[in-house]
């Protein structure tokens, strides 16, 4: 009689505990399809664009949920969730699929450049790390974020015969220094702010085997409330213009964006400033690998794509990396890309 009794209480707990975690999973699903539906409101308010900036992560949670409430029978949370996933799927499409160039975009022999972006962390302290990623990836041009004193001497040390090009703005009380430097000729340099004096971007043209290009080192303020939103706003909408006119003024000389732009490709912000400077994000199949992690460790899901390589329509993207851990919660970007054959 009592197994029969522990038997029947073994079933209740099993069947309790299944409904809890079908509840659960249809709260969670609840949460999302609020947030997805926020998303739409991403141009108006920091925290919808906050959801969309982790659609990534509500992909998982839907995969998730989705497949519990499948195994319950849940059909019509089931298609909730399918729906949801529907919403969020079409963004990660180009970050997925590599561009597909057609015979002749790019000529044979053509020279190619790499480009690399960098937020080392004002306060990490190793540099061995840094250099040695600089040094393995070899880029023709790179930059370096949240550049501090002590960093920018130990690169004038180690790297100075190699990139003897350079252009420097360390800054120790903050996190807003940024170093653009080069193994070509730089003219015409030019550190500007937008729409905050003391936060400097840096324009270049570099210029390598007789071609130019206008290469713009930018990092704006992170978008935490109502003011860090409207700031990070304000400058891409600002830097977004002032690409589209180099453009107009110039439109022979390639342009490259490359930085720390706080803000993801899974946001409508993130077309905005493609539109209105006229750049393509550089992805080749590659991104949707996170640069940015909350430390101390690493976690793949809670990631987000925030440091950013972007290109000229007369430039194609021919390689996608991101970099390791160099102590920093950012990781690195390394593009490759080469010019299009406009004959």
């Amino acid at each position: 009689m009592n197994d029969e009794q522990n038997g029947i209480q073994k079933h209740r707990l099993i069947r309790w505990v299944g409904r809890r975690i079908l509840s659960t999973s249809a709260a969670a699903l609840t949460i999302v399809v609020v947030t997805t539906l926020a998303g739409f409101f991403a141009r108006h308010h920091w925290l919808a664009d906050l959801y969309t900036n982790l659609r990534m992560q509500q992909v998982i949670g839907l995969i998730g949920v989705g497949t519990i409430l499948a195994i319950g029978r849940h059909w019509k949370w089931v298609v909730i969730a399918f729906v949801t996933l529907c919403v969020h799927v079409p963004w990660f499409a180009s970050a997925l699929v590599p561009e597909r160039p057609t015979v002749g975009d790019v000529p044979d022999g053509q020279r190619e450049l790499v480009v690399m972006t960098l937020n080392v962390l004002t306060s990490n302290r190793q540099h061995d790390k840094v250099l040695q990623q600089i040094e393995t990836a070899s880029p023709d041009v790179f930059t370096i974020l949240e550049l501090g004193t002590p960093l920018h001497e130990r690169l004038e040390d180690g790297l100075s015969s190699t990139y003897p090009y350079r252009t420097t703005l360390p800054q120790d009380g903050g996190n807003f220094g940024i170093g653009l430097y080069s193994k070509h000729p730089l003219t015409d340099v030019d550190s500007f702010s937008t729409n905050i004096d003391s936060i400097l971007s840096i324009g270049a043209t570099v210029t390598v085997e007789s071609a130019a290009y206008r290469i713009i080192a930018t990092h704006p303020l992170p978008p935490i409330g109502r003011d860090g939103f409207q700031s990070r706003n304000e400058h891409l909408q600002m830097l977004g213009d002032r690409v589209a006119g180099l453009r107009r003024g110039n439109g022979s000389v390639p342009v490259v964006v490359m930085g720390d732009l706080n803000l993801t490709p899974w946001s409508p912000l993130f077309g905005d400033f493609e539109s209105r400077s006229g750049l393509k994000l550089a992805q080749s199949g590659q991104g949707i690998i996170p640069t940015w992690y909350a430390k101390p460790k690493p976690i793949f899901p809670f990631g987000l794509v925030l440091d950013h390589v972007l290109l000229s329509d007369d430039l194609q993207c021919v390689r996608r990396e991101v970099g390791g851990d160099v102590g920093s919660d950012h990781r690195a970007v390394i593009v490759t890309f080469a010019n299009r054959n406009t004959k």
